[in-house]
């Protein structure tokens, strides 16, 4: 057998032993978020239960993150205009909060801001970052956006939530 075809089958076999349960916990566009739960910058245990009814912006990011970087001053400028009617919460990726405070202050950044240790980074698909996820007021997740998002991208994604 060759290379390609046992790599074509191992594929196969692992997309076959996947339970569907899993399959179905991971954030989809049009579907409705998966719940979950992270650790506020002072310990505290959040969930996303709290942000029931309200069209919430999420921000998967590290502070050692260039695409990350470069997306948030657009980001944190755009906060206000939409702080009444969006949540914003940004999502570190398994850091310290020694770490992460003081690059809040580097960006100015205001809105809330939690370390994630792994799972809902796993919940959402976040195989690379940046990545942002727009959730509309009844918790179906909007869009996905993965990579470096251009202020363009975030605008029209907002609409998709903002109203």
């Amino acid at each position: 057998m060759s290379r390609r075809t046992h790599a074509m089958l191992a594929c196969a076999a692992a997309l076959c032993l996947a339970s569907p349960a899993a399959a179905e916990q991971i954030a989809a566009v049009g579907k409705p978020s998966p719940q979950f739960s992270f650790t506020s910058l002072d310990g505290a245990r959040l969930t996303s239960a709290r942000f029931a009814g309200r069209p919430v912006f999420v921000n998967f990011f590290a502070t050692w993150c260039p695409p990350c970087k470069l997306e948030l001053p657009n980001i944190v400028k755009n906060y206000p205009a939409y702080k009444g009617r969006v949540v914003f919460l940004g999502l570190d990726q398994e850091e310290s909060p020694d770490l992460v405070k003081p690059f809040l202050k580097q960006y100015s950044i205001q809105y809330l801001v939690g370390i994630d240790e792994g799972q809902v980074g796993a919940d959402f698909g976040v195989a690379a970052i940046p990545q942002s996820v727009f959730i509309d007021k009844h918790g179906v997740v909007r869009a996905i956006w993965r990579g470096y998002m251009t202020p363009e991208v975030f605008a029209r994604n907002m609409e998709l939530i903002s109203h």
